[in-house]
């Protein structure tokens, strides 16, 4: 197995020089690097766009043997496999893009020593291939990008990653670099012990991003402050909203005010999204409104403000997208609009996307059942099921639905094939010389050129199996647009000709098992997945109700200690009056007193909160702004009475 450790931090400062044209290492990078380059293992926890990538491109051009990296998103692999060869480094990427003979022939080549670096997706782990491949390829380096998607505490959590441990071994058991840039405690010790490396050196830089400016805004009217923030701040800027529809609404709204306004979101199909995207970093447009689904990958360091118009479902989701403010080191602002009703909405999309036990049993019963497979019996191969027709039989929401099909994944029951966008599944219903004999005689050219296209662009897999198309391909490889195809397919679909799922339109499945009459499912760890959801949407409300310098409060979530307060967020700056209590309150605030001095945890002091959550916010901010409480953990809301605590209830008994 090829070993870095014949190589200096020297030789990487001046490879960083050299190649990319860089002075200096940015904050972490060195510190990452120098264990590396000794053989040990890493976690590197560094900011969006503090430059965790280099931290495994540049061992690739040290070292002998290649660096294999697992990444999460197809389109950023790509991109970077781009930027990798543009600058000479020799890279490639293996994924269901690619059919099946050009990744047998990317394997061969890094067999061969061809490539310094090979991105593939954590779920090609388990497959066949990489099993055969994987005892001849010389691995110096394995890099886990996203390293967060291992632990059911982290945000984007992917099942394929718990692979990564069993993959390696396969290798030769090289070093490991973990690089995420939202990992809490819990999701760093997490990291470490899933992926099996608990004696990395971990590596923690760059949370504080004293160029921001933190506000949270409590108001009914967030469009008035909406619109304050987006006139009153210049340059480029994100507003992101939490549904496709609020995108619509909000970017409207925008638009009749004056200024060029885009809206993003996955509903859109990939031509207009990368078109509004382009126009956006290009700044013909100033302003994007979307979802969640914008933002991963993007390079663009002078975005002046980021505004939420209500809280995201974690802290690490938030300060992520609002961490894509201000990354050239200019003054910034992240904004998030807050209401009491907010809190009701990310409680009932909680309760949508965590089935129960027994929803997590129905669902398994109605994929079995849609896809034809009796009980008892186990498929030669995988079933493809319409995802509306299991959505209709179980009358559950679509992510209530996906989580339970990710949890039976994870619990083996079944192995889930990825049909992520742009992937659809295809299948042909009628052998290739029928279809070739279809071409030739249909009365419309156009049809019979697009039939002659697809023949050339699909595998003969999909004669036999479900096939993924990737349309993004077969848009360069017919000059269509992605919606020109899908016409083409459901017309094809329609005249019996082949079988056509679009992207996010199928579930595609491997039974591990023959389908069982009563599954059993672990409900505890059903529970417990809840549990963490809601656990991460109270620390991103208190993050909303709390009258703590924000960047304290989020630099204590992440693991950094900080000054007492920054001096220029809202609450440093004074924004907030506390709310006026009245005598009819005095008990509530002398209980509240009385459950801090007895150690009592926040979540116990009453049995029956006599006022509502926010409420309660308010009148422990009171006491704290009169000196009667102070804060010792923020967003955990652990609280010490003073000796001014002690007088007050003294006095008011």
């Amino acid at each position: 197995m090829p070993n870095l450790s014949a190589h200096t931090i020297a030789e990487a400062r001046r490879a960083l020089r050299d190649q990319w044209g860089y002075e200096a290492f940015r904050p972490g990078q060195e510190a990452i690097l120098s264990p590396l380059l000794e053989g040990r293992s890493v976690l590197g926890v560094l900011p969006t766009g503090g430059g965790k990538s280099l931290c495994y491109q540049l061992p690739a051009v040290l070292g002998e043997g290649l660096v294999l990296v697992v990444s999460p998103l197809i389109a950023l692999m790509q991109d970077q496999v781009e930027a990798l060869q543009a600058q000479g480094v020799s890279a490639t990427f293996i994924n269901s893009t690619l059919p099946g003979y050009e990744v047998e022939q990317r394997w061969t080549n890094a067999e061969h020593g061809q490539y310094d670096l090979v991105y593939m997706a954590p779920e090609r782990l388990s497959g066949d291939v990489f099993a055969a491949r994987a005892g001849r390829l010389e691995v110096s380096l394995v890099a886990v990008d996203e390293a967060h998607c291992v632990s059911e505490w982290g945000h984007h959590f992917r099942p394929a990653y718990l692979d990564i441990p069993e993959a390696r071994s396969v290798l030769g058991d090289p070093p490991v670099v973990a690089v995420t840039a939202t990992a809490t405690p819990p999701v760093r010790q997490d990291i470490l012990k899933l992926l099996e490396i608990p004696d990395a050196v971990e590596v923690v830089r760059g949370f504080d991003r004293p160029n921001i400016v933190w506000s949270v805004f409590r108001t009914e009217n967030k469009w008035r402050r909406l619109r304050a923030v987006v006139e009153g701040v210049e340059g480029p800027g994100i507003v992101y909203v939490p549904t496709r529809r609020a995108v619509r609404e909000w970017r409207t709204r925008l638009a009749h005010h004056g200024g060029t306004v885009a809206g993003y979101h996955g509903g859109l199909d990939a031509e207009t999204r990368e078109a509004r995207q382009r126009a956006w970093v290009e700044e013909e447009v100033r302003v994007m409104v979307a979802t969640n689904a914008f933002g991963m990958g993007i390079d663009k360091s002078n975005v002046r403000f980021v505004v939420h118009t209500a809280p995201p479902s974690s802290l690490e989701s938030y300060y992520q997208e609002a961490g894509r403010a201000g990354r050239d080191g200019d003054r910034a602002h992240a904004v998030l609009l807050y209401q009491a009703l907010d809190a009701e909405t990310q409680k009932a999309l909680i309760e949508a996307s965590h089935p129960t036990a027994k929803e997590v049993r129905t669902v398994y019963e109605a994929v079995c059942s849609v896809g034809q497979v009796p009980v008892g019996s186990a498929p030669d191969g995988p079933i493809s099921v319409n995802l509306e027709a299991v959505l209709k039989t179980t009358g559950y929401a679509r992510t209530k639905v996906r989580t339970a099909i990710d949890l039976l994944d994870r619990q083996g029951a079944w192995s889930v094939r990825s049909t992520r966008s742009p992937l659809g599944l295809l299948h042909f219903e009628v052998t290739a010389q029928a279809l070739r004999d279809y071409a030739e005689t249909v009365e419309n050219q156009a049809l019979g050129a697009f039939v002659r296209a697809l023949l050339r662009l699909v595998h003969a897999e999909a004669f036999r199996d479900w096939w993924p198309l990737d349309l993004q391909a077969a848009e360069r490889r017919t000059g269509l647009s992605p919606a020109r195809i899908q016409r083409g397919l459901r017309y094809l679909q329609e005249h019996g000709l082949l079988r056509w799922h679009p992207p996010g339109g199928a579930v595609r499945v491997d039974l591990a098992h023959p389908r069982a009459s009563k599954l059993p499912v672990d409900d505890e760890g059903v529970q417990t997945a809840r549990q963490r959801a809601e656990q991460r949407l109270q620390d991103m409300l208190r993050y909303a109700r709390s009258h703590t310098c924000r960047r304290r409060s989020l630099l204590a979530y992440f693991g950094e200690a900080t000054e007492e307060r920054c001096g220029h967020c809202d609450v440093c700056l004074g924004r907030h009056d506390p709310d006026a209590v009245t005598p009819d309150e005095e008990p509530i605030l002398r209980h509240i007193l009385q459950q801090v001095a007895a150690g009592v945890p926040r979540g116990q002091w009453f049995e029956e909160p006599p006022v509502p959550p926010h409420r309660i916010d308010a009148l422990v901010q009171w006491l704290v702004t009169e000196g009667c409480l102070t804060l010792e953990a923020p967003l955990r809301g652990v609280f010490r009475v003073t000796d001014e605590g002690r007088r007050w209830v003294e006095t008011t008994q």
